[in-house]
């Protein structure tokens, strides 16, 4: 059983039970080798494990080799972060991309938010049992993690998969990013969506978006984030800026 505490509120995750659903790694794309494979495949079966009980994910345990572990490889790939790089994910949930990325470079630092305790309680479990040690979970809001001294503007690299729309993601993830880093977000057909987040990306100091895949939305932090960004909380989601 895991527990989260966040000042008065507490929530309790009771651990399911075992499933035999767990897959074998598919063959979709090289495989890592030697210990970081069995630790991908642990946690793709916790992953599959909880889901029914937390709505982690709908990707069924025989394709997500292919979503979960391929994309976030992809971004690996086009972010590039440096050795000791600080890594923040928004919006984790399920933890794609930012427990894949904790697995696959150990030399970064990952910060994991999501608002929804029960969800960062199953981070904070996953982070314990595959020893993640460089992996630290805040149960919060973006838009409170982006006005909170040492996250804001704390970070080299942001991620996030399926958060919320590009226009709002902008506003969510870009004020956690220091002047030079860069926001690097897992979107369905990235080309098509830069005109839509391309305000919001400005507003925050970012560039205007790239997408070097299809798969990966670009923003590189080019000046500091205007006091007034992010807005209240749920703001953003209501009103993006356009």
């Amino acid at each position: 059983m895991v527990t989260v505490s966040r000042g008065a509120n507490r929530a309790t995750v009771t651990d399911p039970a075992r499933s035999s659903t767990g897959g074998t790694l598919g063959a979709m794309a090289p495989l890592p080798t030697g210990d970081v494979s069995a630790i991908l495949d642990a946690y793709l079966d916790e992953l599959d494990r909880w889901s029914a009980r937390l709505n982690l994910t709908s990707i069924p345990r025989d394709r997500m080799w292919a979503r979960n572990i391929v994309e976030v490889q992809e971004l690996l790939e086009v972010a590039a972060p440096p050795a000791g790089s600080r890594v923040v994910d928004v919006g984790s949930g399920g933890g794609v991309p930012g427990f894949v990325i904790a697995i696959l470079r150990r030399d970064l630092s990952v910060t994991l938010i999501d608002s929804d305790q029960r969800k960062t309680g199953f981070l904070i479990h996953v982070a314990g049992l595959l020893g993640l040690d460089g992996v630290v979970v805040e149960a919060m809001r973006a838009e409170d993690a982006g006005r909170r001294a040492g996250m804001r503007e704390g970070f080299d690299l942001a991620t996030s998969r399926a958060t919320a729309p590009p226009p709002v993601l902008c506003e969510l993830a870009v004020p956690l990013v220091r002047v030079g880093g860069q926001l690097c977000a897992l979107v369905t057909g990235a080309p098509g969506v830069l005109s839509a987040c391309a305000a919001a990306a400005s507003a925050c100091g970012g560039s205007a978006p790239e997408a070097p895949s299809q798969g990966v939305l670009r923003v590189r932090k080019v000046g500091p984030t205007p006091e007034q960004y992010p807005r209240r909380p749920g703001t953003p989601n209501r009103h993006p800026i356009s």
